[in-house]
């Protein structure tokens, strides 16, 4: 059996994808998941342009960068978790979500580095109560080459976050468009 629809019909049920007939649960859905993301993103650039900031500068000790690399590693490893939930929940932007899935897995490339960088275990050693023991390729290497390498991951999210940065303002332009607003708007946040 066949079934033939117009083309109308086959946007409004493509419109219906998780309530999306509905402006208000669009915008609803749609604001708080794109909301987080951009929040997350966010705060993500933030500990990396301090971070970047201090190997830049000089002002870290090895002991402190590798501090850092472990911090950062616990920020993407929650990073990874919340966005892949919220990538799951973006249903009518295909490029939006396929940038998503990339972003993620370039971060996770750069986790599982930091984790070959720095690993650090308990363990005991000459006493009763456990002491994190700091291991990786990273102790052997000199603090100028460690900086390098965090550098070199650290610059594969560039062309992420600023395809993301575009993209965002894309998705804002497709929402405003979908409630009925006007023809795309270009409204810069800088």
């Amino acid at each position: 059996m066949k079934i033939r629809i117009k083309e109308t019909q086959l946007d409004n049920l493509l419109n219906e994808i998780g309530g999306y007939d509905n402006p208000d649960i669009m915008g609803v859905h749609g604001g708080t998941l794109h909301g987080e993301i951009k929040r997350i993103i966010s705060q993500t650039v933030e500990f990396m342009s301090h971070f970047v900031e201090g190997l830049r500068d000089d002002s870290l000790t090895k002991d402190q960068i590798m501090a850092g690399v472990v911090n950062f590693s616990g920020k993407i490893r929650s990073d990874i978790k919340r966005l892949s939930e919220l990538t799951r929940e973006i249903y009518l932007d295909d490029d939006f979500k396929d940038l998503m899935v990339s972003f993620i897995r370039t971060l996770k490339k750069i986790l599982k580095y930091f984790q070959l960088l720095v690993n650090i275990t308990p363990g005991i050693v000459g006493r009763q109560s456990p002491e994190p023991l700091v291991g990786g390729i990273g102790v052997d290497m000199s603090k100028d080459e460690l900086s390098l390498k965090i550098a070199e991951n650290l610059a594969k999210l560039g062309v992420h976050i600023s395809s993301l940065g575009e993209m965002f303002q894309v998705v804002f332009n497709r929402f405003t468009k979908r409630m009925g607003g006007g023809d795309d708007l270009n409204i810069n946040f800088n």
